[in-house]
């Protein structure tokens, strides 16, 4: 007889095996990180492991799927709030996501180390393609708010969605591009402002935006990112 498995039960058990990992990410390493570990630390067999996750590669995606998740919840209500013009939504909108992503520093240093690997480009444009999917048509929401209120000028609301996401991404390569150098920049701080700075413009420009209204990092917030501690 075929094993009835009783959704809520099983979302309870995959989302067990997902904290042990995070807990593992934090303190061993992803790469360090074996599938023996999580059966060790939730004491459970590696039949009960894969019927959850077929792959160490899958748990990663399964850790990065639960990240959306969690980001979702944080930015959704912005683009909902009735009571925001549109400008502000999208600035709250990055400064919660760069918030976001702060709190949780030292999993994103360890997803970043396994990320930008060449072996996982594959994996990496999948993901980045179900964030798109997830993530733009709630900037359209947003821009077709401003064309509404006037503060954007923009012919393609349902198009530009995606190009504001792509501007905030290429944000976050720099980023980790600087961080996971094999040598320390010293001039990272600068270097990253002036990226943000031409990023910026640059969607301001598409937008049609007052210059300067929308700023899509906080120079704060950088400055936690380049003081991190560098990997030796």
């Amino acid at each position: 007889m075929p094993r009835v498995v009783i959704e809520k039960e099983y979302a309870v058990k995959r989302n067990e095996i997902l904290e042990a990992a995070q807990r593992l990410v934090y303190t061993t390493g992803y790469e360090q990180m074996s599938i023996q570990d999580i059966l060790d630390e939730l004491s459970i067999s590696k039949g009960a492991f894969y019927h959850y996750f077929d792959s160490k590669q899958a748990l990663l995606d399964g850790l990065v799927e639960r990240m959306l998740d969690e980001a979702e919840q944080v930015l959704q209500p912005i683009v909902e709030a009735s009571d925001l013009p549109a400008i502000e939504k999208l600035q709250r909108y990055f400064a919660s996501g760069s918030r976001w992503k702060i709190s949780r520093k030292s999993f994103m240093l360890e997803l970043m180390r396994v990320w930008y690997t060449d072996s996982n480009v594959l994996v990496r444009q999948k993901q980045q393609a179900a964030s798109i999917k997830r993530i733009a048509p709630r900037l359209a929401e947003i821009v077709r708010q401003g064309l509404d209120e006037g503060v954007f000028t923009t012919t393609y609301p349902d198009q530009i969605g995606s190009m504001i996401w792509g501007l905030a991404q290429g944000i976050i390569d720099n980023v980790a591009e600087l961080l996971l150098s094999e040598v320390p920049q010293p001039d990272a701080l600068q270097r990253l402002e002036a990226i943000v700075g031409a990023y910026s413009e640059a969607l301001e420009r598409i937008l049609g935006a007052p210059a300067g209204s929308l700023p899509l990092a906080d120079v704060g917030l950088l400055k936690e990112w380049v003081t991190a501690p560098h990997k030796e």
